[in-house]
């Protein structure tokens, strides 16, 4: 049996050891070489020996995916594929697949945890005693969290996490999700209402929905306007959710009291973007997925997939037709 290549687009991690000794005994494991743009002919180069691509961050755009001469399967570290031309690999036959459980932890309660560091007045106590000073009032008023509603917009596996979560603390749970009905969350605990009604009611909005063209910028001045003034907003899905200008504005004008962001349109933000250290404002750095064995999970996962597709196998987590 003739070797297969394996191109893995880009990584963040000290090496590939897990995905070369799962692939060893079948494929060569090689890293892309160029990139988008100038490099593209380089990329593309190497694209055309794939017999299956793993990819993260990379812009698989159509350009890329009609470098694929002999490709079997484009298989994504997470949950996502914004970044891959999922149609037009679809036209060319090619499944891409994805691992869409491999964070539900780690995400539903980082956040969670940036709810509690804004609700609990966290930053605002810590930066208070670094200064000197020993003041309950800085984040006066604080509520009990069994006292709160809690709406999830976007009420997937990540999004009912957070519901049950959030439900097992004492909070009540609305959500909304276009493509569920009330029999499907007849077992939750969270309440199905419209999207506007989440904002409206809910004390602590946290988006859990796909980037899609009807989700893009879901989350403007409209949007935040509906919200109490008193209410958070979470955002660990995906930046261009939500137009963040209109967040800024929304902020400055009182509209709402606070946000806690793990992910922004543009990653790193700006130096001068005025979120990254607004004070009403928690950020980190797109590390809501992050845990060891998340990391340890996706990576493995991605390598038994395409291990099953070269060796004739049907792929599984397909998210094309």
């Amino acid at each position: 049996m003739s070797r297969h290549t394996v191109v893995v687009t880009d990584h963040d991690f000290a090496d590939l050891s897990i995905e070369r000794e799962g692939l060893a005994d079948i494929a060569d494991v090689v890293e892309l070489t160029g990139d988008v743009g100038e490099d593209a002919a380089d990329a593309h180069e190497t694209l055309a020996d794939a017999d299956a691509v793993i990819n993260l961050r990379y812009e698989l755009d159509e350009a890329a995916i009609d470098a694929l001469t002999d490709c079997r399967v484009i298989s994504r570290y997470g949950i996502g594929v914004d970044n891959i031309a999922v149609d037009a690999a679809s036209d060319r036959g090619i499944p891409v697949t994805n691992v869409p459980d491999y964070c539900l932890e780690e995400v539903s309660v980082h956040a969670l945890t940036l709810y509690l560091a804004l609700a609990r007045g966290l930053t605002s106590y810590d930066a208070d005693v670094a200064d000197g000073g020993w003041d309950r009032s800085v984040a006066a008023p604080i509520h009990r969290l069994s006292t709160r509603t809690v709406g999830v917009v976007g009420y997937g596996a990540i999004g009912r996490a957070v519901g049950e979560r959030a439900a097992a603390l004492g909070a009540d749970v609305v959500a909304s999700d276009p493509f569920l009905s009330e029999e499907d969350v007849a077992a939750d605990p969270a309440d199905l209402v419209e999207f506007e009604a989440v904002l409206e009611r809910a004390d602590f909005v946290t988006v859990h929905s796909p980037l899609t063209p009807d989700t893009r910028e879901l989350f403007d001045a409209d949007a935040f306007a509906r919200m109490r003034e008193d209410a958070y907003f979470v955002n660990v899905a995906r930046g261009p959710i939500v137009d963040t200008d209109a967040l800024h504005a929304a902020l400055e004008a009182g509209e709402i009291a606070g946000a806690g962001l793990d992910v922004f349109p543009e990653e790193p933000p700006a130096e001068d973007d005025p979120l990254r250290d607004h004070p009403k404002v928690v950020t980190t750095p797109h590390v809501a997925w992050y845990s060891e064995e998340a990391n340890d999970q996706r990576r493995r996962t991605v390598t038994d997939i395409v291990r099953s597709v070269l060796l004739g196998e049907e792929p599984y987590n397909v998210v094309n037709d």
